[in-house]
């Protein structure tokens, strides 16, 4: 077992601030990734589809670590940063081993099913996790039937996308779509999501169509942009495309000239590389000096993770791991981040609020949620499954 275990876990780049202080309190913050990623294969990455990862999120934990660094100080805290690569097979041995370390709060930079498996393996074990952030996936799944109490969320869910896009389409009153979707089982998932926000907005799919990219001659028209958006008469091209490469090449490609939204044309982000508003260019720059590579969505995910548990440790400075959830998942403890304004946790589903950015290419084009949206309680949750509409019982 433990032959195995060392096998499973690579333990990375070790990180720690202000160790001269003398009684600190030292919190473990372990950022998970998945050994041999296929989000992170080489070809993928070359290929920079909008809202793909395109690196390790390690860089993004220790630039949020470094900025917090007076903070925490003050705070007479230390956060120890470190990152850890599993290679998926054996959940349980590494709840134990997580369990066995003391970790204080780990960043899951996971696909679903292994944070499912994981989650699982707790459950199991009968035993209380660490904080989890998860800053990798956007199943509403994780959100929603299958939510965790210890589980938070600061990437953007797959219904605050749709729910982004779908603002924007309204207020253009353009509300008559042709809708592409793909065949992969994420596509069918994700058509779920974008329904519920087309009927939240008042949207109509005038006609839904299946693509397929393939080399065979007999399923060309399937994958072939001007048949497939030759009619009817439509407002807007709305494409889902997990996979990204069919949905790249439809913008300027369409029978109509019509705008295209989804995943190519005009997408929604947690972040941006060509956003310039409130001191997002000294963070982009900042974070490219640390990674040499744009900051993406998961990065700006990650980031935000560790200052939210810098936040907490600044405003509970004696507050119990247990009080520190409690004080997350309630909305009290709030965050910059650099979106404008301040963002915190929804207690129902462990959400991170945050606003959106509706980018096309390098440019930024808007941020949702747009003006003119409207909630009784907080704006930003017009954004995602509203606490009526959670399936998440387990606060």
């Amino acid at each position: 077992m433990l032959a195995m275990l060392a096998r499973c876990l690579a333990w990375t780049a070790a990180f720690a601030f202000a160790p001269g202080i003398a009684g600190a309190a030292t919190w473990q913050l372990l950022v998970v990734g998945l050994q041999d990623d296929p989000r992170l294969d080489r070809t993928r990455i070359e290929q920079a589809y909008p809202g793909h990862p395109t690196g390790r999120l390690l860089a993004a934990a220790q630039v949020a670590a470094e900025e917090s660094r007076p903070v925490l100080d003050a705070a007479g805290h230390q956060l120890k940063l470190q990152s850890l690569e599993w290679d998926g097979q054996d959940a349980p041995a590494l709840a134990a081993q997580l369990a066995q370390r003391g970790a204080h709060y780990l960043l899951l930079d996971l696909p679903l099913a292994q944070q499912k498996a994981l989650m699982q393996a707790w459950v199991a074990l009968a035993a209380r996790p660490p904080i989890v952030f998860n800053v990798a996936e956007g199943s509403d799944e994780l959100r929603g039937a299958a939510c965790h109490p210890q589980w938070l969320h600061t990437l953007p869910s797959d219904r605050m996308r749709a729910d982004a896009l779908a603002q924007w389409l309204a207020a253009r009153s353009w509300r008559e779509l042709l809708w592409l979707v793909g065949p992969r089982p994420e596509d069918a998932r994700l058509r779920e999501v974008w329904q519920a926000a087309f009927k939240r907005h008042g949207l109509r799919v005038k006609a839904e169509r299946r693509f397929l990219l393939s080399g065979d001659p007999r399923q060309r028209a399937q994958g072939n942009a001007r048949l497939l958006t030759a009619e009817p008469a439509h407002d807007a091209v709305v494409v889902l495309d997990s996979d990204g490469e069919f949905a790249r090449s439809l913008p300027y490609n369409t029978a109509q000239p019509r705008p295209v939204a989804g995943h190519a044309g005009l997408v929604a982000l947690a972040w941006h590389p060509r956003w310039e508003r409130y001191g997002a260019p000294q963070l982009n720059r900042r974070f490219q000096r640390q990674a040499g590579r744009p900051m993406v969505g998961q990065d700006w995910a990650a980031w935000v993770a560790v200052k939210a548990v810098a936040a907490v440790l600044e405003d509970r400075p004696r507050a119990s791991l247990a009080q520190q959830l409690q004080a997350l998942r309630s909305g009290s403890v709030t965050v910059d981040g650099f979106k404008g304004g301040t963002v915190s946790f929804r207690p129902w589903d462990g959400q991170l609020r945050q606003p959106l950015i509706l980018a096309h290419g390098d440019g930024v084009a808007a941020v949702a949620p747009l003006e003119g949206a409207m909630h009784p309680r907080e704006r930003l949750d017009t954004l995602g499954a509203d606490e009526g509409e959670s399936a998440c019982k387990k606060r």
